[in-house]
């Protein structure tokens, strides 16, 4: 499994929690909106809403996808696809709420 360090709140980040990379490197979900909705301008709080309702939701399809027990072998090729596309998806979610 692999372990990162959240850079807001200086604690272990690991696989099974709600996380995301920026440039800064590893930040748990909850510290990144946090930390985002302190300097976001009022014009873009509810962009932030909406792209943090959407994230929470990606994040939450990737552990729910990594917690799948007795996969059979002839689907963990689509699973691990499904799995690369909602990461992309993650990336894409994270940078939109990063240009807020």
């Amino acid at each position: 499994m692999a372990k990162f360090t959240c850079y807001v709140c200086s604690k272990p980040v690991i696989t099974g929690q709600k996380f995301t990379f920026t440039k800064n490197g590893a930040v748990h979900y909850y510290c990144f909106i946090s930390e985002k909705s302190k300097t976001v301008v009022e014009q873009n709080a509810e962009k932030l809403s909406v792209l943090s309702q959407l994230l929470e939701s990606e994040l939450q399809h990737l552990i729910n996808i990594l917690n799948i027990k007795d996969m059979p072998g002839e689907l963990k090729e689509l699973i691990d696809k499904k799995y690369k596309d909602i990461e992309k998806a993650v990336v894409e979610t994270t940078n939109a709420i990063n240009s807020l």
